[in-house]
């Protein structure tokens, strides 16, 4: 898989139609970006409870896991475009309704729920849709590139996203409403480069249900191990260590005692740390080397959430969520190039659709953590998270080389 091409950690710009998706992503996640902390905060507000703000994030994994299969097989049957279309349109009408509901003073902890089910099955067909249609529009030895760009959009908005969201709902006059109804005018802005996005229909071999395009995928992945490795270290390190981000409102909150402005401040250090290693990932043309990233930062990423555990004030936080949420940024951003290069083109939206199960799962997990949080501490929590995310990073080392040997002789591609 060396790769040669040159142009610059932004050459996959140069493509039209991955640069009118690129913008479009840039200005939709910097709403998303604002979400995750009006979301959490407002939790919060309503409930001042782990078990309850552990209970949105698990609405939120209950639309994607319940939806997520369909969105994959969707991404590899019907045109993209209009599947992402159609996710920017449910998440900007969520966005708008819990802003109203805000202003008027009628926010409810049920409506909080059922818009992070709205939003969670508006992921789940959105994100398949969006990777798939990279690996469509760009050519392949610019893909890792191509991926690396999109993290860089996800992390730079999550730097000035939740920074944003905090100051904004701070001031007076704007607050928590305002944060949801500036996001739900981003999400319908991002909209427009979307429209400009050539039509295209995914190539499809034959019609069957939905029900065995899935258990096509899953056999398909089965059938190839290095792609197996891939997918399932992916799961297992997203459920492990990922929920840290889940829970720092209250961590911000009860273990710091700080506020919403220090909560932004908080996930803007850790998304500036994906946005710096995403920019320099970006750079990488030997796509041999994405193994490797991958491991490094799977260890990087186990230390992270260790010593997050045992960090003393907001203060010190902010360079552990730094280094971080590169690492993480360099573990995501490793494994869905992998997975595209090693899957073929019409398995494209299936593969991403199980990588985005364990990203669901991991606010379906938020709930028992939560509530083991509340028995035993925050800090303890994370410390049992750090030990589990270091046993996958084991597991995936163990396996990934016996993988490596079985395709390799096998005469596949690695």
């Amino acid at each position: 898989m060396s790769v040669t091409s040159t142009g610059g950690a932004f050459a996959s710009l140069s493509n039209r139609s991955y640069a009118m998706l690129w913008w479009s992503g840039l200005v939709a996640f910097l709403a998303v970006g604002m979400q995750i902390l009006a979301r959490g905060w407002l939790a919060i507000q309503l409930t001042d409870s782990n078990s309850s703000f552990g209970l949105v994030l698990l609405a939120f994994g209950v639309g994607m896991v319940t939806v997520t299969p369909f969105g994959g097989v969707a991404a590899d049957r019907f045109p993209r475009r209009a599947l992402i279309l159609g996710s920017h349109a449910s998440l900007t009408l969520s966005s708008l309704w819990l802003g109203i509901m805000v202003v008027l003073g009628q926010e409810r902890f049920w409506m909080l729920l059922v818009a992070s089910f709205i939003q969670g099955a508006s992921f789940a067909f959105m994100g398949p849709a969006r990777v798939a249609m990279t690996g469509e529009v760009v050519e392949r030895e610019l893909l890792s590139n191509a991926i690396s760009l999109t993290q860089l959009t996800v992390a730079s908005t999550q730097t000035v996203g939740p920074a944003l969201a905090g100051v904004l709902a701070d001031t007076p006059g704007f607050g928590l409403a305002g944060v949801y109804l500036l996001s739900a005018g981003l999400t319908a802005v991002g909209t427009i480069p979307v429209m400009l996005l050539p039509v295209s229909r995914p190539k499809w071999r034959e019609a069957r249900s939905p029900f065995e395009e899935i258990a096509d995928g899953v056999g398909y992945v089965r059938r190839l191990p290095y792609l197996r490795v891939v997918v399932i270290s992916t799961a297992l390190m997203v459920v492990a260590a990922l929920p840290y981000l889940a829970f720092l409102p209250k961590f911000t909150e009860s273990v710091f005692g700080v506020g919403a402005l220090w909560l932004g401040l908080l996930q803007g250090a850790n998304a500036l740390g994906g946005t710096v290693t995403a920019l320099q990932v970006a750079r990488i043309r030997d796509n041999t080397k994405l193994w490797q990233l991958r491991v490094t930062s799977g260890v990087v990423v186990a230390a992270g959430v260790a010593v997050l555990a045992v960090t003393p004030d907001h203060l010190v936080a902010l360079a552990v969520l730094f280094v971080l949420g590169g690492a993480a940024t360099t573990f995501q951003t490793a494994n869905m190039s992998m997975s595209l290069l090693l899957a073929e083109p019409v398995y494209h939206g299936r593969v991403q659709s199980l990588i985005m199960i364990a990203f669901s799962a991991q606010s379906l997990i938020a709930f028992p953590l939560g509530v083991l949080a509340d028995q035993i501490g925050l800090r303890q929590m994370h410390g049992y998270m750090a030990a589990a995310t270091a046993l996958v990073v084991v597991w995936s080392i163990v396996a990934g080389r016996t993988a490596r040997r079985q395709t390799q002789a096998a005469g596949g591609r690695v």
